[in-house]
């Protein structure tokens, strides 16, 4: 990370730095917004990122602002080995779209914790209560759709797909229900970062875990799990064993009042009886039974090809093997090693190893000193172990809400390094619950 000149936080209210602000939340909120489709399939928050990129790079000329180069040496890595695959693919155009699509995520990445880094703790504040308010209202559609397959058909429509499944996952804003549970996922770092009040924050977590489940991906639950285990763990390691056990006990009755009413609502309708069980358990084996036949696949296409070092190519392992054409081979590792060798797959590694790295430094930074405590720091951490898990079944690197999550990650962790304090919040919170009181007074 470069230094800079200018102390962090400036506090400046200049109308540059309120339309960045406004980029920002229109940013958070068109995230989940994967139905409308842009030319050169961009997305919504493709065009409004675009768009802004040069002006803010502009402004990084003519001001002090963090430039972040972490993870520098992992994406020069990853997109030396892409170029070089690239060369001999057999469809090259396929490799240098990706290879464009991740230069523009890294730019978007830098951009994001440039302007992060120089945020005060209230435009701060805002914006982790806008992403995480934008996490729950999709949790909303996904129980929408959960209860009513006209919603779900209806917000299908809007993406051009005219699919009428009688067992169908819900999916929100998103086509694929599978990366609309890796959003619901993530969306727990704003909502525990935002810390509202223990009662408030058990219930909305238990609900953003429901809105999770109800896409049925296995592979995201499992992922929840391994991440508030490893969670679970740091905190006790840093002692505060009795913080777990009362998270605990508020938790298991949360989730015993929302698991009671889900229930209730479940054994009036037959139809929900049978969306629960074959979304979730009814699918099990085939789910294993083509993972492990696509792995075999790969495996198979990158010993054949003789493409050890370099792959075959980012995207072109449907080209050399036509029975997957409309397949990806779920397993980021995996993928890499076939399609950009070992070159490629050590970048990845890297890229993991860091991204844990600081995570870890973080929450170590953050609870050195008693008095300076912040155990949702650790929610980092939890996403980064989460992450790498939910990788083992679907690839997620190109996943723009883990790119966010990393840039938030790295832009408090410049903070804490220039010397300021965890940004605190408690102001804020005061305010809003102020402002929501006044709204919620009869007139």
């Amino acid at each position: 990370m470069t230094e800079v000149a200018e102390p962090v936080e400036t506090g400046q209210s200049t109308l540059f730095s309120r339309l960045i602000l406004i980029w920002l939340l229109g940013t958070l909120v068109l995230l989940p917004v994967d139905l409308v489709h842009l030319p050169l399939n961009m997305s919504l928050v493709d065009g409004l990122i675009v768009m802004a990129l040069p002006f803010l790079w502009l402004a990084f000329a003519r001001r002090p602002y963090p430039i972040n180069f972490t993870y520098a040496l992992p994406m020069w890595l990853i997109l030396v080995a892409s170029f070089i695959s690239t060369l001999g693919a057999p469809a090259p155009r396929n490799g240098l779209i990706v290879i464009l699509k991740e230069i523009y995520a890294y730019i978007w990445f830098l951009t994001m914790i440039a302007v992060l880094a120089r945020l005060n703790a209230r435009d701060l504040y805002l914006c982790l209560v806008v992403w995480a308010a934008t996490v729950l209202l999709h949790g909303c559609v996904i129980l929408a759709q959960f209860l009513s397959p006209a919603i779900w058909e209806f917000t299908m429509k809007l993406a051009g797909s005219a699919k009428g499944y009688a067992i169908y996952r819900p999916s929100g804003f998103f086509v694929n229900a599978n990366p609309a549970a890796l959003f619901q996922l993530l969306g727990f770092v704003p909502l525990v970062l935002v810390s509202p009040s223990q009662k408030t924050g058990m219930f909305l977590a238990s609900f953003l875990f429901l809105t999770m489940v109800a896409t049925g991906s296995m592979g995201a639950t499992l992922a929840f799990m391994s991440g508030l285990a490893v969670a679970l763990i740091a905190i006790c390691l840093c002692g505060h064993l009795s913080v777990v056990l009362r998270m605990f006990a508020r938790l298991a009755v949360v989730l015993l009042l929302l698991a009671g009413l889900l229930a209730v609502v479940v054994s009036q309708n037959e139809r929900y009886q049978d969306h629960i069980e074959r979304i979730l358990v009814g699918r099990s084996e085939k789910s294993s039974e083509g993972r492990f036949d696509l792995w075999q696949r790969g495996f198979n296409a990158y010993l054949d090809h003789d493409a050890y070092f370099w792959g075959v190519g980012p995207e072109n392992f449907r080209m050399v093997d036509e029975k997957m054409a409309d397949n990806q081979l779920h397993n980021e590792f995996l993928a890499f090693l076939v399609e950009r060798g070992l070159l490629g797959s050590l970048g990845l590694i890297a890229f993991g190893v860091i991204a844990v790295g600081r995570a870890v430094s973080l929450f170590l930074l953050t609870n050195q000193k008693p008095a300076h405590t912040q155990l949702t720091s650790v929610v980092f951490l939890a996403a980064m172990v989460a992450t790498l898990v939910e990788s083992l079944t679907h690839q997620v690197f190109h996943f723009r809400e883990l790119w966010l999550v990393l840039a938030f990650q790295e832009a408090i962790l410049f903070k804490l390094e220039a010397g300021d304090r965890w940004p605190v919040f408690a102001p804020y919170r005061r305010q809003a619950r102020v402002i929501a009181n006044r709204v919620a007074e009869p007139t």
